[in-house]
């Protein structure tokens, strides 16, 4: 992946992630971002090796979803936040 095909990627994983959040903000789990966010990763930001730390951001955000209890909300909205800033550093890198 170019540096730019990568960061016009990162820069819609960033907005995806971002309507997640608002959602998890209005108290609803929206299944189908969190589909996207894991797709986008898939179809090529994943294979790049300057993004694996979004990897683990991507599973984090997916595990913090699997357990209902009452702090779901307010751990998936910063697993967002903390995958919001991983993108932002990798964007950062590429200049």
């Amino acid at each position: 992946m170019t540096d730019l095909e990568l960061s016009r990627a990162l820069r819609t994983l960033r907005r995806t992630v971002q309507m997640l959040e608002n959602e998890l903000r209005h108290g609803r789990l929206d299944e189908g971002l969190l589909a996207d966010i894991e797709s986008q990763l898939e179809n090529g930001i994943a294979r790049d090796v300057r993004c694996t730390v979004l990897v683990r951001g991507v599973d984090s955000l997916r595990e913090s979803t699997l357990t209902p209890r009452p702090e779901l909300l307010g751990d998936t909205i910063r697993a967002c936040e903390k995958l919001k800033d991983a993108i932002e550093g990798v964007l950062a890198r590429l200049g």
